[in-house]
């Protein structure tokens, strides 16, 4: 396949929904000879700052000489992300190729067990091997770390758990889990206690998290050894400087709950670092202070957009905030953040949500900062229409109803706040980007 044909071709399987279960992934990888058990793997679950950690992680490890795969859904500015090495996004052909392995090896067993002698047997077995988007997904990730030669690999838990196909891997050097907040409640549990322990399914040995709220930390604490609380040097947009365990460290990554996160990677580090896989200590330093992550309370001004992979024009004076809150605890950490870097400033927001999160829980946290907001619809088919969304802020903020992302970003820009902050969904800002 070539590359359009390969997103189509996955982007078609996604269209049929989600399917959870371990045995279709395990199945998928033994057909592609069982690639998982090439390199050595963290396993990160989490509601809030698994993608944070995961960065910071493979940072550090490429920082440490180790080719490293790292695998993260969903992606942000473009399909390709969910897919990195080294920490750089695969080509069009490499996505193209190890997608056409993938379709090939699930062609190659729906073929094998076609052949099966009995014919009520064969339509059984042909209609239950019917792999997933994110299954193909996951085996194209790991098939393609093992033929890279990978020495290590991050991967991040799609939804959950228990039964994430990313938890069908054979070993694990470590499974790590940062903050516990309720979201995907349908499928995961109502309280903090229940969708911890769908998350702490993950562990299959050693394992490290963060400090928890106390329902979820009496599900983690037994199972995992806990980081701690970093003291704060000094921060600014530019980065924040702070102090765990007698070391000082940087890290670009801007709010509190990133020094948490932070910790959190270190501490995993240091596990594997203990299993067999020395990283110096200025590894780590240097990795975190490397570690970027797109979307994630991202502060960019005039002066940042020539280097980023955004197409924004903004004015002299003014800054756009970009991250992807998209639920109450995510959007709770955004407020803060606004109220420590931005204080007395005019903040206006533009929010795009999906139907089916709690968006009013969302906009609940971050409406009272805001002087004005503006609505917009995501590129997404489980998009809220802006329409909706505005009357679903109520009357106590002006909202204007736009109609892309970009659309309602020029219009923040044109208006007279100092502080533009896009959220409620990563799907916003593929929108935004350049390519």
């Amino acid at each position: 396949m070539f590359y359009e044909e390969a997103v189509d071709y996955i982007r078609r399987i996604e269209s049929d929904g989600s399917d959870y279960g371990l045995e279709r992934e395990r199945e998928l990888l033994d057909a592609m000879g069982s690639p998982d058990r090439s390199f050595g793997i963290v396993h990160v679950a989490g509601t809030n700052g698994k993608g944070s950690v995961c960065a910071m992680l493979t940072s550090v490890f490429v920082a440490a000489g180790y080719r490293t795969g790292t695998y993260n859904s969903p992606s942000v500015l473009r399909y390709n992300e969910r897919f990195l090495l080294d920490g750089v996004p695969f080509s069009d052909d490499k996505v193209a190729a190890y997608m056409t392995a993938v379709r090939d090896a699930v062609l190659r067993e729906r073929g094998l067990r076609s052949s099966a002698p009995d014919g009520e047997g064969r339509a059984r077995a042909m209609k239950e091997f019917r792999p997933t988007a994110f299954e193909q997904e996951t085996a194209l990730a790991l098939s393609a770390f093992a033929a890279e030669g990978c020495d290590l690999a991050v991967l991040e838990t799609g939804l959950g758990g228990r039964w994430d196909a990313t938890n069908a891997v054979s070993d694990k050097l470590l499974a790590v889990i940062a903050k516990i907040g309720l979201d995907h409640c349908a499928l995961l549990g109502d309280t903090l206690g229940e969708i911890a322990a769908e998350k702490a399914a993950i562990i299959k040995g050693k394992a490290v998290t963060c400090p928890q709220e106390r329902e979820a930390a009496e599900v983690l604490y037994p199972l995992a050894r806990v980081s701690g609380v970093p003291r704060l040097i000094s921060r600014s947009p530019a980065g924040q400087r702070f102090e765990y365990k007698g070391e000082e460290y940087m890290i670009r990554l801007l709010g509190e709950h990133q020094l948490l996160n932070a910790a959190l990677a270190i501490e995993a580090a240091e596990s594997v670092r203990k299993a067999g896989y020395p990283i110096p200590q200025s590894a780590v330093k240097e990795g975190l202070k490397r570690a970027v992550w797109h979307a994630r309370f991202e502060v960019l001004t005039e002066d940042d957009v020539a280097d980023s992979p955004y197409d924004i024009y903004i004015p002299h004076g003014k800054t756009v905030v970009l991250d992807g809150s998209h639920n109450p605890q995510g959007a709770a950490t955004l407020a803060n953040a606004l109220r420590e870097y931005f204080p007395g400033a005019k903040i206006a927001g533009v929010v795009g949500v999906l139907a089916d999160k709690d968006y009013r829980g969302v906009l609940g946290e971050v409406s009272p900062l805001l002087t004005e907001a503006f609505a917009v619809t995501p590129d997404s088919p489980r998009a809220l229409p802006a329409e909706a969304l505005a009357e679903a802020t109520g009357g106590g903020l002006s909202v204007r109803v736009c109609g892309r992302v970009p659309d309602g970003v020029r219009a923040a820009l044109s208006s007279d706040a100092d502080v533009v902050v896009v959220f409620g969904s990563l799907t916003l800002f593929h929108e935004l980007t350049k390519n």
